[in-house]
């Protein structure tokens, strides 16, 4: 009989350190695993497993982390669940018993109880243990139509700001449209602005469906939505797809983050990078988008409200647990004339500013044409301020690659609309326009 192997899953390392201290009292001595990013813990269960047990902390008790929980459940039904949390969560009885909770330990809590309920929980695994596998070859595999095709799961990026008008959509807009061309890799955008989402008329779409109308379905379990996520996307000319806000602002409040989780899980079996566009809030919502995150880009403009509420924004982070190690700052339409000196707003956030965009009349333009900047003016100021922030993102070997794309917006219709003569758009020694 092979040692159980027990996955610690929270964002501290208390709750493992006690379980290492009482597992020398257990026979065969299990095996000990602990994830502290609840985003890697999909890589950790691939690579480490399979787990018996999986003993889920106090950084899981709020109704994103269950949903995340009940995901992990759905998948590995056989590994038992134990949740150890230091307050009740505030959740019904029937969401904990969807994640598969076979105990419940009250944080601090004696090492001797430990034990005991890991006891339990490993006799448990052991009976719930399935057969050993039937292989199922691939042939017959590739002939299941619905079944979603097996493939790494994308990277999720979110685009958020404590105020108003900073620009969020612009940034989701021009990064998916960056990843699109340069990655290589499929791209969806998700608009979690769920009152007043504004990417479908950012890139001049018509969806047919919302975000809404996806958990609307009847047969609304994981497998399901995972199937026919795609269903309920619109394409933009760039290769870019999005999932549009509720058409309706009252739809937003049937929409919970339990809900959230399970659409950018979905996003995810399909898509290489998911970007996702939230309101000017910290609700329970836009938190939960901010779990699944590899990468969270929050947004300021140069003036006092918001500069001061960016600062607000990131102390409520850590207050609230949220890794700040993959944050980066975007400073958005910073003019020399407005009071305000760059280099002291710098001074401020010691992390500093992944880019400084200028403010550009060419962003306005772009969301009129209903095409992301980077495509409709790659030569202006905000686009090549913008390019080595989003190069990062991409994988190892493509950032060489990386050349100033081609609009992609048809000429004739620019020259039409600002009345210009073809030769002075496309002429590569023209000045980019400043504000």
């Amino acid at each position: 009989m092979r040692n159980p192997t027990i996955l610690i899953l929270d964002q501290s390392d208390e709750l493992a350190d006690q379980v290492s201290d009482v597992i020398d009292d257990l026979r065969p001595r299990p095996r000990i695993v602990a994830c502290q990013r609840i985003e890697t813990v999909c890589d950790v269960l691939s690579e480490d497993g399979p787990f018996d047990v999986m003993v889920a902390g106090p950084s899981l008790g709020d109704q994103a982390g269950l949903a995340r929980l009940r995901l992990i459940h759905d998948e590995l039904p056989a590994m038992a669940m134990v949740l150890a949390f230091d307050h009740r969560p505030d959740a019904h009885l029937r969401d904990l018993v969807r994640v598969g909770a076979l105990d419940l330990l009250q944080l601090p809590v004696h090492d001797k109880e430990v034990l005991e309920c890991l006891q339990r929980a490993v006799e448990t695994a052991r009976r719930l243990e399935p057969p050993v596998p039937v292989v199922v070859p691939s042939s017959a595999v590739a002939a299941a139509p619905s079944a979603v095709p097996a493939r790494a799961l994308g990277k999720v990026l979110t685009v958020a700001s404590a105020t108003g008008g900073c620009g969020k959509t612009f940034l989701a807009t021009n990064l998916a449209y960056f990843l699109a061309r340069h990655s290589g890799g499929r791209v969806c955008v998700i608009d979690l602005d769920l009152q007043f989402g504004e990417v479908s008329t950012a890139l001049r779409l018509k969806p047919r469906f919302t975000i809404y109308d996806a958990l609307q379905r009847e047969d609304n379990d994981e497998a399901d939505l995972a199937r026919h996520f795609p269903e309920y996307l619109v394409a933009h000319s760039t290769g870019v797809h999005v999932l549009a806000a509720p058409k309706d602002p009252s739809e937003a409040d049937r929409i919970n983050p339990p809900d959230v989780t399970r659409i950018i899980e979905a996003a995810r079996q399909h898509f290489d990078h998911v970007v996702v566009d939230t309101p000017s809030a910290l609700t329970e919502i836009v938190l939960a988008a901010f779990e699944g995150s590899e990468r969270l880009f929050v947004m300021a403009t140069l003036d006092l409200p918001s500069v001061r509420n960016l600062g607000v924004f990131l102390t409520t982070l850590e207050k609230l647990k949220v890794p700040t190690d993959d944050v980066r700052l975007i400073l958005n339409k910073a003019e020399s004339d407005v009071g305000i000196e760059i280099a002291q707003v710098e001074k401020l956030f010691p992390q500093g500013f992944e880019a400084v965009l200028p403010y550009a009349k060419e962003v306005s333009r772009s969301i009129n044409l209903g095409m992301p900047v980077l495509a409709a003016s790659p030569n202006a100021e905000v686009s090549r301020a913008m390019v080595p922030s989003l190069a990062a993102l991409l994988p190892e070997g493509h950032l060489a690659r990386v050349v100033p794309p081609a609009p992609v917006t048809s000429p004739g219709f620019l020259a039409r609309l600002f009345h210009r003569p073809q030769s002075r758009t496309s002429s590569p020694t023209r000045k980019a326009e400043q504000p």
